[in-house]
């Protein structure tokens, strides 16, 4: 008596998606880029809004960039930003004049009104991305506050701090979220390129893990050739926590029964993470032609 098993690759849509580029993303060799299309998402104390170049202006015959700040519900501010040489502008409406936003010199003691340059080598590390390479600005204002201020090539700000902890960062869209998220998978499996080939990875580990159980298992055989169907469930730690049968096949009791325990001894798999790097479950669903011979 034989009992032939095969898996196949039935996964849940949000173990399938791309590789983000949401760490890489870029806009240029600027600290600051100033271009039409640029759009970022970040935090500021509890609020979420986006930044981004919509189009230009002239004010007193000069072009400026429209860069908006957006925080949704009708709140948006629009300031005009310029570049010249390495220096950055914002005009000030009140003044009248253009004020220093960033001198993108990457060389440490550069200053203007209210910042410095203090590092051209600096690193932020946030739930999404570790930053490397970074230009830090320390700003300090006529209210005695200071904050630090990170730039990346190509993205322009990516976090703010202060002496009390962050006060904003660059943070994923809805899309680049789903796309940061890493999929369960065996260790072995981690360093494919890509989800896809993660998730085929761990399954063919699964099935090899249980066609070698298997082969030590005496079974009865089934009345009746069929596909037999489970849901599992991972917890945070990887490990099956739960495993439903979604159907039967006449005289398939202990087939099912003795699959099921083999699936519950699986070893430890990653875990799946979100974005912000915390392990959460993950279910599977399994479907195990079983031919008798």
């Amino acid at each position: 008596m034989k009992i032939t098993t095969l898996l196949l690759l039935t996964l849940f849509p949000f173990l399938i998606y791309g590789q983000s580029d949401f760490c890489e993303k870029t806009f240029g060799e600027s600290y600051y880029p100033l271009k039409i299309g640029f759009e970022k998402h970040l935090t500021w104390g509890n609020a979420t809004y986006i930044e981004k170049v919509t189009g230009t202006t002239k004010k007193e015959g000069i072009e400026y960039f429209n860069y908006e700040q957006d925080f949704g519900a009708g709140t948006s501010y629009n300031l005009l930003l310029r570049k010249q040489n390495d220096t950055v502008f914002m005009y000030n409406e009140e003044q009248k004049k253009d004020v220093i936003l960033l001198i993108e010199r990457p060389v440490v003691g550069t200053k203007w009104e209210s910042g410095k340059v203090i590092d051209t080598n600096g690193f932020f590390e946030s739930p999404f991305c570790n930053y490397e390479n970074l230009l830090v600005i320390e700003n300090k204002y006529s209210s005695g506050d200071k904050e630090k201020r990170f730039y990346k090539k190509g993205l322009g700000l990516v976090a703010v701090t202060t002496n009390t902890g962050i006060k904003g960062m660059c943070v994923p869209n809805e899309e680049e979220t789903k796309a940061l998220t890493k999929p369960l998978s065996a260790f072995e499996c981690t360093e494919e390129t890509n989800k896809e080939a993660i998730a085929k990875c761990t399954m063919t580990y699964i099935h090899s893990y249980l066609i070698g159980e298997l082969k030590k298992k005496k079974l009865k055989t089934p009345k009746e050739e069929g596909i037999l169907k489970f849901d599992l469930h991972f917890d945070k730690n990887g490990k099956v926590s739960e495993i439903k049968s979604l159907n039967s096949l006449k005289g398939g009791n202990q087939a099912t029964k003795e699959i099921m325990d083999i699936l519950y001894s699986l070893p430890k798999l990653r875990p799946a993470m979100t974005s912000e790097k915390k392990s959460v479950g993950t279910k599977i669903e399994l479907s195990i032609p079983i031919k008798t011979k």
